[in-house]
């Protein structure tokens, strides 16, 4: 029986990090007969991280949390005060005190990467390419990358140093700036894979060659690493691993257990072609952490595994490009009934099995389901009940009979705030998930307008 339900609170979840976590957070749980209730976005303005004096809160009606730290835009003491409102909660990317924390050895993983270029590439002039400056991970990367410097013999320049926002456009930016700073540089640590294929595409553009010119080696290891062009040498983001082992932390913390205060997950350098090695099986010291070779062997597990990406890739396209056209239809709505139809629609498109629209009401502390799934159909209630925003879902919306996995996305334009949804589905399709939320969000601001608009337009009249 699945009596418990836990929240996972990341931010948007655009970046595969969050996503991977998220999913083997929720995967976890849900195993362990657990609800998993998965926030996507909203954290910190929406009301549903507020108590009823505007404090910053949990909602109080599930049993643990686990808190995607290293993503959250809040600093440390922030979270460990949010972490306390809660009975059990699990830091994951981020060190918090009181709070059993699960971290992946970023300093070891940002010093094997620069000891290798240094000492098995004899690279002199190495790059680093940090995150945002908000990113408490991304400043314990760049220390790590001071530290192995200096453990390697070489002296700190500061401009070598490039950040960036984890995309690969900060990649390609990135190179220009060193390009105009360093002058003189033959290899790139980044600090996440996507800034790190950026960096390649910039050298490249820039008329260098990697990596014979200029080595380049990521963080995270994420899918598209191995499919670079060369494939990226990468310090490997155990994530699967940290969020099963987070999600089994929260179980064991319910369960009155003991909890180490901080676990750290070894983070291990994946060697593959950016850096110059190349690839030679025989070599222990270039050898590749790969998957056991079945039938076609470890080349048609590569294969395989770049025809699932094409085809989640083409799948993912597909399902925004008719997202997109629904979005018309949802932008176009007067009021919330006209909502119902395109809804129908995203929701057979998405396979949900359930769907809720909950909106604000009784000056933002209560909430009421006006649009949901019953059966094929979203149907409109007029006359809804309300109830406690911090219980997040309605009464009796969690069955005992199954674990499930649900997220719940604050809907929010121009700091504007209308509510949240609920989906239970695949979680695979957050990213068309959160452009769900965009595009409603944006129709539950023209339906306000609209209504205001009628309002006034009664008023005028009456005076007339």
């Amino acid at each position: 029986m699945a009596t418990r339900a836990v929240g996972i609170l990341a931010n948007a979840l655009g970046d595969p990090y969050s996503l991977r976590l998220m999913q083997s957070i929720a995967s976890e749980l849900t195993h362990a007969d657990t609800h998993a209730i998965c926030f996507m976005g909203g954290f910190p303005h929406s009301p549903l991280f507020h108590d009823a004096n505007g404090a910053p809160a949990l909602p109080g009606n599930l049993d643990g949390w686990v808190l995607l730290s290293a993503v959250l835009p809040a600093s440390a003491p922030e979270l460990s005060a949010l972490a306390r409102t809660t009975r059990a909660c699990v830091s994951v990317g981020i060190e918090l005190p009181e709070v059993p924390s699960l971290t992946a050895s970023d300093e070891a993983g940002v010093f094997q990467a620069v000891a290798h270029l240094a000492r098995r590439h004899e690279r002199r002039r190495i790059a680093f390419i940090a995150g945002p400056p908000t990113s408490v991970d991304a400043a314990r990367r760049l220390a790590a990358y001071r530290m192995a410097l200096e453990s390697v013999g070489l002296a700190f320049d500061p401009a070598l140093v490039a950040s960036g926002d984890y995309e690969p456009r900060a990649g390609r930016e990135a190179v220009r700036t060193l390009e105009r700073q360093a002058k003189k540089y033959n290899a790139v640590v980044a600090a996440n894979d996507l800034m790190a294929i950026g960096v390649i595409d910039g050298l490249r553009a820039s008329g260098k060659r990697v990596p014979d010119d200029v080595s380049v080696i990521g963080f995270d290891d994420m899918e598209e690493a191995s499919f670079s062009s060369p494939s990226l040498t990468t310090v490997r983001q155990p994530l699967q691993e940290v969020g099963a082992l987070a999600a089994r932390l929260a179980l064991q913390s319910l369960s009155g257990g003991s909890v180490e205060p901080h676990s750290a997950i070894t983070a291990p350098l994946v060697i593959r072609e950016s850096c110059g090695c190349r690839q030679n099986p025989s070599d222990p010291s270039e050898r590749v952490a790969q998957a056991p070779a079945v039938n076609g062997g470890t080349h048609g597990l590569r294969e395989g595994a770049l025809r699932e990406l094409v085809r989640r890739e083409l799948s993912n396209s597909r399902i925004a490009r008719e997202l997109g056209n629904l979005g018309e239809a949802l932008l176009g709505a007067s009021d919330q009934p006209e909502l119902a139809q395109p809804l129908t629609e995203a929701c057979r498109l998405l396979k949900l099995r359930r769907f809720a629209l909950a909106t604000l009401s009784g000056g933002q502390r209560h909430a009421r389901v006006t649009l949901e799934s019953t059966g094929q159909s979203v149907v409109f209630h007029q006359q809804a009940a309300t109830y406690a925003l911090d219980r997040v879902l309605p009464p009796g919306y969690l069955s005992n009979d199954s674990p499930v996995q649900l997220a719940v996305a604050a809907l929010e334009l121009a700091g504007e705030q209308f509510g949240f949804l609920l989906l239970e589905g695949d979680l695979r399709h957050t990213h068309a998930y959160l452009e769900l939320r965009r595009t409603l969000s944006s129709a539950l601001a023209r339906v306000a307008q609209s209504r205001e608009l009628r309002r006034l337009y009664t008023a005028e009249k009456k005076k007339a």
